[in-house]
Parts: structure tokens; C-alpha cells; sequence
């Protein structure tokens, strides 16, 4: 009986530490995948052969579409394009909220959202946008000032 019940738990002692493996592969690989996201807008974004239009389709999530709104955003696309626009990629660093200095986020009001998957685009230490990212598309890259000095991401 001893040696039915060794050669048991050696049998499926490998299973339970292979359940938990598995478990924080998906825990990570699930936090990677915001920044996933992000790096693959920015990129698609600094392609400047892809259309804004079909960049907004593909990356954005819009909830109430009109077409003020589309407009608007298309804009704001084609403001962050021309602040990437010919700089050199290698020196694009996107950072998570949690990267983030204490100074950097005191001024941001998350109402909410998940700060896992709030992103901060860099190029040369300068902010160039703010992402959020939702499941595998871009909730939103507008993050505004609301007063009192706070700001906060808007979706769309």
C-alpha cells in the first residue's frame, strides 16, 4: 500500500507543478499582451503607408461611432504620427503605469480602469501619448486634464 500511494503522488506530483507553470505563463503573457498591443499600434502608427482610417478600424475601440468623432480621432492619429514621423524607432520606449515614477502618476485619475493596462509612450524622455489598452485593441490614447489638476483617459 505504501508503495502504491509513493508511486501515486510521484506520478501526478509533476501534473500540479505543471498546472502551476502553466498558470503564470498566462498571468504573464497576459500583462505582456497589453504592451504587445501598444508596441504593434505604435508601430502600425509610424508606418506611414498604413492610412489613419484603417488604423483607426483595426486598432480602436469606438463605441458610439459618429462622424465628428472619427474625425476627431483621425486627427489626433495624425498628431501622434507626426510627433513619430521620421525618428528613429530604436529609441521609442513604452513603459507600463507601474514603471512610472510616483511624481509621473499622482497627476493621472485611473476612475476605474485597470492601470495593468494603461501604457506611456516615450521618445527621448519626452511623453508622446498615453494608451489603454482593452483585450487586443486600443480603448484609448487621450488621456486629458479633467481640473484640479488631474487627467484622465477618455474612451471613445
Amino acid at each position: 500500500m505504501k508503495r502504491f500511494l509513493l508511486y501515486f503522488l510521484l506520478f501526478t506530483s509533476p501534473l500540479f507543478t505543471f498546472a502551476q507553470y502553466e498558470h503564470d505563463d498566462q498571468h504573464q503573457s497576459s500583462s505582456a499582451n497589453g504592451m504587445d498591443v501598444a508596441w504593434d499600434f505604435i508601430a502600425d502608427l509610424n508606418n506611414t503607408e498604413i492610412p489613419l482610417d484603417v488604423i483607426l478600424s483595426q486598432w480602436v475601440i469606438v463605441t458610439e461611432p459618429s462622424d465628428e468623432l472619427y474625425d476627431y480621432l483621425e486627427v489626433s492619429l495624425e498628431e501622434i504620427r507626426l510627433n513619430l514621423t521620421y525618428k528613429n524607432f530604436d529609441q521609442i520606449e513604452i513603459k507600463s503605469y507601474n514603471e512610472l515614477s510616483r511624481k509621473e502618476v499622482r497627476d493621472i485619475d485611473p476612475e476605474g480602469l485597470n492601470v495593468n493596462n494603461m501604457y506611456f509612450i516615450y521618445y527621448q524622455g519626452r511623453l508622446v501619448t498615453s494608451i489603454y489598452v482593452e483585450g487586443d485593441k486600443i480603448g484609448s490614447f487621450t488621456l486629458v486634464s479633467k481640473g484640479d489638476d488631474m487627467a484622465h483617459f477618455v474612451t471613445y
